[in-house]
């Protein structure tokens, strides 16, 4: 019998899980089941389970996290990923990280996950008759791993050949060609959250090897948030290495925009690089930032061209020239002169060719002082993290604008009675809502109703409220819970199943995330202010 363990931060899914089939009868064991990443690590290890059913958006570490941490502890382990993604399709026909399957949740029936169980069965069945274990792709993708370090160390070239060889890798010639690759987050930031990175990421990773098998002795490495693509190369005399690497390089960007709807940045170093000093300009360029006041989505260039650039700090008082200008087109609410401002602002740096990491600290310190004249603005500190992992100047300007006018837009939505109150659509969501309050709605159950496609509804929604419809039905929910524990004297299991929450626990999760307390501590704080 084989063993599984389930892992889902969301409790009562995991009752769901265990209770939507019968183990026995398919010859599997749930052998553990957390709601915690932390623990999973620790349960993995004493039980040692052959399938994996894991959720991808977890707190602290993330499924595909995870599930790259079982597959070094035990190679054979087969992994099914759960998503409650409402943009998930996009990369359900890309990503494929050697997992079993995709599984949306709300879309989840016994028979997908019986079906997806099976072919799990018949992969580990299948492994036992291998007579190569080192072809596993889990294998080679660690042997990967330990080879971009080596590249990244400069190792011996023969050495690094031959270890090359053992991830099925061949790199006959001397001359080596590197292109890098980053997220656009201005584009990310439309359609994804930020804890959904690490799936695109991957997604992005998994398109470049497929590619790559139609484009000889191209070798795209993964590096956290960064890809590197090596392109191994005899020269010839038609002189078209570098046009065989842009062709990949264009279809790179031509599958991630059709399947993930984003747009990436791409460094081309043109020049003839030896495989021992491929490292050292890799690790140069993603420090250093040497593209950042380039245009377009590709930046070709020598690795002289790039890494002899030189950058000067940012001059004293470099913001006061422009932060009265941007206060004045906050106070008038003018979106089209704060554009214009943050662009001046970045215009006059590439113009002295201020240092790229001091320049995005200079307008993070402008955003926020201009944020600070935007009554009840809406916290959002997720676009300082893109801002500050942006590769580009024209990159960090657009999120540093999006973000103004998206509190602009907040503003004037506030004046005279909320004009998103008089939005008909919205109207009608939150009369949904309310007669939904006790049932676990989703995204996908709104989008029915509604006669709209899933995927447009979630777009039309976070551009309509700035937020997901998951977070929105929660905070909503919690405001209600909020006001009940101050006002009612229902108990707190009571009070949750009326609200939707089978689960006590999971439900003090979510009242703690969007509160700040967790009920008991929230009701006890206010009958103290009740008393003095």
């Amino acid at each position: 019998m084989y063993k599984v363990m389930l892992i889902d931060d969301d409790v009562p899914m995991l009752k769901v899980l265990q209770q939507m089939i019968e183990w026995e009868q398919l010859d599997l064991h749930v052998a553990a089941s957390t709601f915690s990443s932390v623990k999973a690590l620790h349960l993995f290890k004493e039980t040692m389970p052959d399938i994996v059913i894991t959720d991808i958006g977890l707190p602290k570490k993330n499924g595909i996290e995870l599930a790259a941490e079982f597959a070094e502890i035990k190679p054979g382990v087969r992994i099914i990923f759960l998503t409650c993604h409402e943009e998930f399709h996009y990369a359900q026909q890309a990503v494929k990280l050697d997992a079993d399957d995709y599984l949306i949740k709300d879309q989840l029936t016994a028979d997908q996950l019986e079906e997806s169980l099976r072919k799990s069965v018949t992969r580990m069945k299948g492994r036992k008759t291998e007579e190569v274990p080192d072809s596993d792709a889990y294998s080679i993708e660690l042997q990967k791993r330990a080879l971009f370090q080596m590249i990244m160390d400069g190792a011996d070239l023969e050495k690094t050949r031959a270890y090359a060889s053992r991830a099925q890798i061949e790199w006959p010639y001397a001359c080596f060609m590197m292109g890098m690759i980053h997220l656009r987050y201005s584009d990310f930031e439309l359609l994804y959250n930020r804890s959904n990175i690490p799936l695109i990421r991957y997604a992005i990773y998994n398109i470049a090897l497929e590619i790559a098998q139609s484009y000889k002795e191209i070798t795209p490495f993964i590096d956290q948030d960064h890809f590197m693509v090596l392109y191994n190369y005899r020269p010839n005399l038609a002189g078209n290495d570098q046009a065989y690497l842009q062709s990949y390089l264009d279809e790179l960007l031509r599958q991630v925009a059709a399947y993930l709807r984003i747009t990436l940045q791409i460094v081309l170093v043109t020049d003839k690089l030896v495989l021992q000093a491929a490292g050292s300009v890799y690790q140069q360029i993603r420090s250093g930032k040497p593209e950042f006041y380039r245009a377009g989505r590709v930046a070709a260039a020598s690795s002289s061209q790039l890494l002899g650039q030189l950058f000067y700090p940012v001059p004293p008082d470099f913001n006061s020239a422009f932060r009265g200008e941007l206060e004045r087109a906050v106070l008038e609410k003018n979106t089209g002169e704060m554009r214009g401002v943050l662009l001046r602002f970045g215009q006059e740096a590439a113009s002295r060719r201020i240092e790229p990491e001091e320049w995005t600290e200079a307008l993070v310190q402008l955003l926020r002082e201009a944020e600070i004249l935007f009554p009840r603005r809406k916290a959002e500190e997720d676009v300082y993290a893109y801002i500050d992992a942006a590769r580009t100047m024209e990159d960090a300007l657009e999120l540093a604008v999006g973000r103004l006018e998206r509190l602009a837009q907040d503003q004037l939505g506030h004046a005279g009675g909320s004009a998103k109150s008089r939005e008909p659509r919205l109207q009608v969501i939150q009369a949904f809502i309310d007669n939904h309050l006790s049932d676990n709605i989703t995204s996908i159950d709104i989008a029915q109703y509604l006669y709209l496609n899933p995927s447009y509804f979630s777009r039309y929604f976070k551009r309509l409220t700035g937020l997901s419809f998951t977070d929105y039905v929660h905070q909503y929910k919690m405001k209600i819970a909020a006001n009940m524990l101050k006002s009612s004297g229902q108990t707190l299991e009571t009070l949750a199943v009326g609200l939707g929450y089978s689960d006590r626990a999971y439900f003090s999760k979510v009242f703690k995330k969007y509160i700040g307390f967790t009920p008991s501590q929230f009701k006890q704080k206010h009958q103290l202010v009740r008393k003095s």
